[in-house]
């Protein structure tokens, strides 16, 4: 804040050349070099796929959200990534790569950055020269000698060049947000919003065509011979169109197995296949007229991109688990991820000598130091249960869920499920309607505490009434949960602490203003210390229970801590992109534990390893020195 003082602006410069040199100084003072580096485990294996490419000789690449390109000489049997050249950004990853194109032996590689080549197989990448910087590409299509490129913000643009420079497509509409971008013949077809545009190779300029088709949106089409289909989402669920004469006029094709919106289409010969968001891919055999599921095995059934590559053998990317591979036209799949990770582990817990991740609606677990994972079994859980937190009680695993029901049958609904070793599956011991979007858990003894993302907190006795008892806090979005004997303390979302001395639904504010507008990320106890760290502003301690705090951020390189864990004495910190931390409480200072680019979701400490749980990384480990 300016001041209008000389002695203010004094008192200014002094402390920012304090809050710069200092801290160098001590970093100087305390810093030691790294004698481990973090390895990334075998997996999990999966994560979001964007984008598929057959190139010759079966070679294949996957383009993911956050893990970059991956490519495949061996038919999908195994991946390996292939990244060099594309940007990076720490606590991010690498950006989402939304389409692929060859022309010659050039691939071209679109990412919601820009556009990227490579004229050495994939094994590295250069952004195009000339090319809009920060644009985010939608689809890349080669006609002849010419390059065509869509994007989120400008419309289309071409080159003629190999592109060297380019020209925007004057569509007389101005800059327009194409969703798809493909061709039929010599055509060039786009889709933005609910409508498809054409230009012929003989026009400068893209056309709307015959609009009487009644799509929401459009989200996918494909060319079979003379035939044009663009499919997306309507009002009552998936929507299907085919044209014959380029776009002039269209037939909608029945699609009711189909029960949510058509993420992409892809074709062989006269066989049409449609991933949908929800309900997996269907198959069609005479043109589209008619239809037939085919989902065996298919666990993830939000297919985000499809690739056919000969009338037997299919690849399926989808939004959570990956690669699936059929090699029987579609009547069974199995995953084909091994070596894909582009996973976001948000929790770990380890029981015994098996480590446990949650991934969104998955769980897993790996009894080999993280060489390799297996589900658990989920039968027991429906689908549409997101897996939002892990506890671990008196050596069982205990799983917060948040369920989204259809709208007509009600709200979001939170449950709590047990892991039955025995038969290695969840089981249900709580559901309630008032429980809306479990966000963290906190278990002593047999009294479970429950945070949710606004009706407040909830305290419920294991084995007794099935319904929660509610203490208070409504309206807060509850984001951590520590409890100390009679004393329950609660982080917010808004950066508040609060604290309920076991007195029903009376709660009081006391932390200081060190946290406002941060949102608490976690509350943990070493001793008779209270830390609680935050989305912004670090960490700050308490030791005489919250009545007065002190920031200790001296050392710590990035100030959104994103989780917090207690490990035996020990205090470590996992940040939004400058990796791990671990508090020195003699030197009151912050120790990074080796480089770790990905954002840190989760740690937990197994067989003298650290292990952490990143954003689209999977789990990374290093060994912890003494």
């Amino acid at each position: 804040m300016k001041q209008q003082r000389i002695l203010s602006v004094i008192w200014i410069t002094a402390t920012v050349l304090f809050i710069v040199f200092v801290p160098q100084l001590r970093a100087d003072e305390h810093a030691a070099p790294d004698k481990s580096d973090w390895v990334q485990t075998n997996g999990p294996y999966g994560g979001e796929i964007l984008a598929f490419y057959a190139a010759p000789k079966g070679v294949l690449f996957a383009g993911t959200e956050g893990a970059g390109i991956f490519r495949s000489t061996d038919r999908g049997n195994t991946w390996t990534p292939v990244n060099t050249g594309l940007h990076f950004e720490p606590g991010e990853g690498f950006t989402g790569v939304t389409a692929f194109a060859q022309k010659g032996d050039t691939f071209y590689a679109g990412t919601r950055r820009t556009l990227y080549a490579s004229t050495d197989g994939g094994n590295t990448w250069h952004p195009v020269s000339n090319f809009q910087e920060h644009e985010s590409i939608s689809g890349i299509v080669i006609i002849g000698d010419r390059i065509y490129v869509g994007t989120l913000n400008t419309g289309v643009w071409y080159s003629d060049d190999d592109g060297d420079s380019w020209l925007q497509v004057n569509d007389g509409f101005g800059p327009m947000l194409i969703r798809e971008l493909s061709r039929i013949g010599t055509t060039l077809v786009a889709g933005a919003g609910d409508r498809v545009f054409r230009k012929r190779d003989n026009a400068d300029e893209l056309n709307a065509v015959h609009d009487d088709f009644v799509l929401g949106q459009i989200d996918a089409f494909a060319a079979m011979e003379n035939l044009l289909y663009v499919g997306g989402r309507v009002r009552n669920g998936a929507g299907l169109f085919r044209s014959n004469d380029e776009g002039d006029s269209w037939t909608r094709i029945a699609v009711k197995e189909m029960a949510h919106t058509i993420t992409t289409l892809a074709v062989f010969g006269e066989m049409l296949y449609a991933g949908t968001y929800g309900s997996g891919v269907f198959r069609s055999d005479d043109k589209g007229n008619s239809w037939t599921a085919a989902n065996t095995g298919l666990t993830d059934r939000t297919v985000s991109t499809l690739l056919v590559v000969n009338e037997d053998t299919v690849f399926a990317g989808t939004a959570e688990g990956g690669i699936f591979r059929t090699m029987d036209g579609g009547d069974s799949w199995v995953e084909a991820n091994t070596g894909l990770t582009n996973t976001t582990v948000g929790e770990l817990a380890v029981i015994g000598k098996t480590i446990y991740a949650g991934i969104s609606e998955r769980l897993v677990h790996s009894v080999n130091g993280g060489n390799s994972w297996q589900p658990v079994q989920i039968s027991s859980v429906p689908d549409e249960y997101l897996f939002s937190t892990l506890s671990v009680s008196d050596g069982v695993l205990y799983v917060g869920a948040i369920r989204f029901p259809p709208p007509d049958q009600g709200g979001v609904v939170g449950g709590v499920f047990r892991l039955d070793s025995e038969s290695n599956a969840l089981v249900q011991v709580l559901v309630n309607s008032k429980l809306t979007g479990i966000q963290c858990l906190e278990i002593v003894g047999t009294t479970f505490y429950i945070g949710t993302q606004r009706d407040g907190v909830f305290q419920w006795e294991q084995d007794s009434d099935p319904w929660a008892t509610s203490l208070g806090l409504e309206g807060y979005f509850i984001t951590a949960l520590s409890v100390n004997g009679e004393s329950i303390y609660a982080g917010t979302g808004e950066g508040q602490i609060y604290l309920n001395e076991g007195t029903g639904k009376s709660w009081k504010l006391i932390n200081s203003t060190d946290m406002a507008q941060s949102s608490i990320s976690g509350l943990r106890w070493v001793g008779s210390t209270l830390y609680a760290s935050s989305w912004g502003k670090g960490v700050i301690r308490s030791v005489n229970g919250g009545d007065a705090w002190t920031p200790i951020n001296d050392g710590l390189e990035d100030r959104a801590v994103v989780t917090m864990e207690v490990i035996g004495t020990e205090l470590y910190v996992g940040t939004y992109g400058k990796g791990v931390f671990r508090w020195m409480p003699d030197k009151r200072w912050w120790e990074p534990i080796g480089p770790l680019r990905h954002q840190v979701l989760s740690l937990v400490v197994f067989d003298d390893f650290l292990y952490a749980g990143t954003g689209a990384g999977g789990v990374y480990k290093i060994r912890i020195e003494e």
